[in-house]
């Protein structure tokens, strides 16, 4: 039995890490560095980056999402819980299953 579930900080520096890199993106194209190139090879270049932007958007809103989610399933902060082992209760055989739980953040 699980008592209490932890939600991770990781993801937050990931997606900020992320939309900095679309926001740079961003800035590059908007300097138009392919002045006299062929338009057959910027349109395949300019394609791709447009979706990486629209993912970095996507992936903000659906771990805004998940921490909405968290927060109404009343997940706790990693940072407050106990790290070590976890024992759930035994099975209806009397074994016992024990869990090592590590935390790489």
């Amino acid at each position: 039995m699980i008592k209490k579930m932890c939600k991770s900080s990781t993801p937050n520096s990931h997606v900020l890490n992320a939309k900095n890199a679309a926001e740079s993106l961003k800035v590059v194209l908007r300097t138009n560095p392919w002045e006299g190139a062929d338009h057959f090879e910027i349109i395949p270049a300019s394609t791709v980056a447009s979706l990486l932007i629209d993912i970095v958007i996507c992936v903000e809103q659906i771990c805004e999402a998940v921490e909405d989610l968290a927060s109404l399933a009343n997940f706790v902060p990693c940072q407050l819980l106990h790290r070590g082992t976890v024992q759930p209760i035994s099975d209806s055989d009397g074994s016992v299953h024990i869990v090592n739980v590590n935390v790489g953040e």
